[in-house]
């Protein structure tokens, strides 16, 4: 095994520097933690910690919520729930369809104004 790569080691994140990262604060960072979306590590001192993996995970919950979608199919997803994933596939191909034909009005209102 290379030396070096058997020294690297994991770059992890406390929860102040998780959420200054993603832009979310602690108080979210803890209650998606008991939602069961978030499952941090703990330090010797007890204190949370974060693997870089999180900051993905957390991207991905961040956007899901965004686009409407709950924290229980967020769950699934990342629990590996194909039929939940193919649900969520399905509706994202929904709001695609809804998005395209809004630009679309949007876009001939802006054209006759108004």
């Amino acid at each position: 095994m290379d030396e070096a790569a058997g020294n690297r080691e994991t770059k992890t994140l406390l929860r102040h520097e998780l959420a200054e990262l993603s832009g979310v604060n602690a108080e979210t960072l803890r209650f998606y933690e008991k939602a069961g979306v978030l499952s941090p590590g703990r330090g010797k001192n007890g204190y949370r910690i974060y693997a870089e993996e999180d900051l993905k995970r957390l991207k991905l919950i961040q956007r899901a919520v965004g686009l409407g979608f709950g924290l229980e199919d967020v769950k699934g997803w990342l629990a590996g729930d194909e039929a939940g994933i193919a649900k969520g596939l399905e509706s994202l191909e929904k709001k695609e369809e809804d998005l395209a034909k809004l630009r679309k009005n949007l876009k001939k209102r802006l054209k006759t104004g108004g």
